[in-house]
C-alpha cells in the first residue's frame, strides 16, 4: 500500500491543558487506523545546540540571563534546525501530530511584550501545518512545573490564555474545549483531522 504526501497537524494551547495527551491519543488512534503517524514536541530538547538551550532557559534558571526575544530567537532556530527531518517524514507518507510550534512562540512572547511583528520575522519561511488546533479552557494545575518559567505565575498563564485565542482568530485555528472527558476532546479533534486524511492511498 503507498501512502500519499504526510499531513502536518499542530496542536496549540497554554500549558497545563492536555496539549500532550491530546496529540499523543490522536496519533495512537491514527496509527490504529492504519495511518502512518509521527509525534513529537517543539522544542526538540534533544536537539543541539538549540534544544539545551531552551532548556536551560526554561528550567535551570536562565543562566544566560537571555531576553525573551533572545529566547525566540533559538527557538525558531531549533524549529529551522528540525524541519530538514519534518518535510523528509511527511513527504515519506507520514503524518505528523505536532505539540506546539510556530505559534507557541508568538504567544509566549507577546506575553512577555515582545511585537508580533518581530515574532513573525524570525519565524518566517518555516513550513505551515495543514491544520492547527487550540485547546482553551481552565488549566490543570495537577500538571504545573514549579520552576517551569512560563507555568509557575497563574497570571502570567492568563495573559498567554487570552493571546493565544487571538491568534487562533488571526490565523484561523481551530478551537476546542479541553475541559471534557479525554475521549470527548479526542472526539473533537479528529472531527478536524479526519476529513484532511481521506483518500491517502494513490
Amino acid at each position: 500500500m503507498i501512502y500519499k504526501k504526510g499531513k502536518f497537524f499542530v496542536i496549540y494551547g497554554s500549558n497545563n491543558l492536555g496539549k500532550s495527551t491530546l496529540s499523543k491519543g490522536i496519533a495512537h488512534y491514527l496509527e490504529w487506523g492504519g495511518f502512518p503517524v509521527r509525534y513529537i514536541k517543539y522544542p526538540v530538547y534533544s536537539l543541539k545546540p538549540t534544544g539545551p538551550q531552551i532548556n536551560a532557559y526554561l528550567r535551570k534558571g536562565n543562566p544566560k540571563k537571555l531576553t525573551m526575544f533572545a529566547a525566540q530567537k533559538i527557538y525558531a532556530q531549533n524549529r529551522r534546525d528540525f524541519e530538514p527531518k519534518l518535510i523528509d517524514t511527511i513527504n515519506r507518507g507520514i503524518s505528523v501530530i505536532a505539540e506546539d510550534y510556530i505559534g507557541t512562540g508568538i504567544a509566549w512572547g507577546m506575553t512577555k511584550n515582545v511585537s508580533q511583528e518581530l515574532l513573525e520575522q524570525i519565524n518566517s519561511n518555516l513550513l505551515d501545518p495543514d491544520l492547527a488546533i487550540l485547546v482553551d479552557g481552565n488549566r490543570f494545575n495537577s500538571g504545573i512545573e514549579p520552576n517551569h518559567t512560563h507555568e509557575s505565575l497563574n497570571e502570567l498563564w492568563q495573559t498567554n490564555r487570552q493571546i493565544h485565542l487571538e491568534l487562533a482568530k488571526k490565523y484561523n485555528w481551530k478551537i476546542i474545549n479541553t475541559n471534557k472527558p479525554i475521549k470527548k476532546v479526542l472526539q473533537d479533534a479528529l472531527l478536524h483531522i479526519l476529513p484532511l486524511l481521506k483518500n491517502r492511498f494513490v
